[in-house]
């Protein structure tokens, strides 16, 4: 769900449309784990550095680029054979892959940039193949892109997927691709196909239909997503899991969690914006990557300004104005999701910067899009990047659960753990003990057993 640049937010405020798509474990038998027992060890948390190190194979990275000015998370990517480079958004909020043809007349009216982000000609590649069915995409923003479904070799990060779906766009609105990773039921197409998560786990490379997101701070030049696990180094405190909403019936389609409470809290006072506990109406929100900012009811986007101190609404921009001082300030958004799940959102990754001007200095807003409860009828609300990146969220399409916690930014500590059918089990990052859940995660129970066996004959 694409939703980036400053011209898209003067369009939602005239119009309000949202125009996005919304159309097991593969078990690894783990058999008997040998260990050296050592008495003065710590067995248990040597026994699971072993696991994570045997399993580290059964996880995917892919790292992620901070466009701030345009507003996006790029990735690197191939396609074909030989390999053809393209660089495309990663976006949670749709489905498809689709990538600008060499004969798209976008890339013809800007070659530099199309040169910058990449084109594809399936003329030069031996493995390309396409198919019968058209491919039509429109996004958040007003930007489409249409053209035919193909096939072809996809890699990145030292892997390869042969007859790759994907959409090669010979006319497009915007010069970048959208690499989209969510339910295959949330594609484009006529007839469902397999998409990354779903041929991550076909092919073997990871177990499970999960990933999760650190986009990491927005200063920061990289995040990452991780395919098939989960980082403990990334995030601090508890990972807080809660089941995702269907988008319709029993279908799953974007990312959507119900927003309770949120929170405005500083040094000084709390501000209740919403409580649902305490007779507010929840809200449903999408967890959405591949947009800027955020959407949200006017009337809880007003009250966060309110609780700020400052503020003042723009036209011209759709947003709320704010000096951008504020972004060292100490003060947070808490959202809370299902009742259950808490993310604290840092003004300094609220507070975006939006414009740059010759003279170096810059305009700043609340990186949230206002909208009345007039249009909430004809979109949908959701929390992008502004939001997503004081979290690490873990989506986990198998289970249709999503997991919460705290970020660590800029860390460089990888404590990777592989998921399992099971999915998030209460495990806790870096600066928090582990807990038995996470623990027991790593550890088959017949393996306990048999070590528990070898001490007691060891020692007795």
């Amino acid at each position: 769900m694409k939703f980036s640049t400053i011209a898209t937010l003067a369009l939602l405020a005239s119009e309000s449309v949202l125009g996005s798509p919304i159309i097991e474990y593969r078990s690894k038998t783990q058999g008997v784990v040998h260990f050296p027992i050592e008495a003065r060890s710590k067995p248990k948390e040597r026994l699971a550095r072993r696991l994570q190190k045997r399993d580290s194979n059964s996880t995917v990275t892919m790292t992620l680029d901070n466009d701030i000015k345009d507003g996006a998370y790029l990735t690197n990517i191939t396609i074909g054979t030989p390999g053809q480079s393209i660089r495309v958004q990663l976006d949670t909020g749709s489905s498809d892959l689709w990538v600008q043809s060499s004969d798209n007349p976008t890339c013809l009216v800007s070659p530099d940039f199309c040169a910058t982000t990449g084109k594809f000609d399936g003329a030069s590649s031996s493995t390309f193949t396409s198919t019968s069915e058209d491919f039509t995409i429109s996004y958040a923003d007003g930007t489409s892109a249409d053209g035919v479904y193909v096939k072809d070799t996809l890699s990145f990060s030292g892997i390869s997927i042969e007859k790759f779906t994907f959409g090669l766009a010979s006319n497009a609105s915007s010069s970048l691709g959208v690499f989209g990773i969510g339910f295959d039921t949330n594609e484009a197409a006529r007839t469902t196909y397999e998409n990354l998560p779903d041929m991550l786990v076909s092919n073997g490379l990871i177990g499970v239909k999960a990933y999760s997101l650190w986009l990491n701070d927005i200063d920061a030049s990289t995040g990452s997503v991780l395919y098939g696990g989960i980082d403990l180094g990334k995030f601090t405190g508890s990972l807080e899991t809660v089941s995702m909403l269907t988008s319709s019936g029993s279908t799953y389609g974007p990312f959507l969690l119900s927003l309770t409470d949120v929170v405005y809290v500083s040094a000084f006072s709390s501000t209740t914006i919403l409580s649902s506990s305490q007779g507010g109406n929840a809200i449903n929100v999408i967890l959405d990557s591949g947009t800027t900012y955020g959407i949200l009811p006017e009337s809880m986007v007003s009250a966060i300004v309110q609780a700020i101190g400052s503020g003042q609404y723009s036209e011209d921009y759709g947003l709320y104005l704010l000096d951008c001082s504020l972004q060292s300030s100490s003060a947070t958004v808490n959202l809370t999701f299902n009742n259950a799940a808490t993310l604290a959102v840092g003004l300094k990754q609220l507070v975006v910067p939006i414009e740059y001007n010759s003279q170096g200095s810059t305009v700043c807003a609340l990186g949230v899009q206002p909208v009345s409860s007039a249009s909430a009828n004809s979109l949908q609300y959701l929390l992008g990047d502004a939001f997503l990146r004081s979290g690490y969220i873990v989506y986990d399409l198998d289970n249709k659960k999503i997991s919460i916690a705290q970020a660590v930014f800029n860390s460089d500590t990888t404590d990777i753990v592989v998921l399992n059918s099971t999915g998030v089990t209460g495990e806790s990052g870096q600066g928090s003990s582990k807990t038995s859940a996470a623990f027991a995660l790593r550890i088959p129970v017949y393996t306990v057993v048999v070590c528990v066996a070898l001490v007691a004959s060891v020692f007795f």
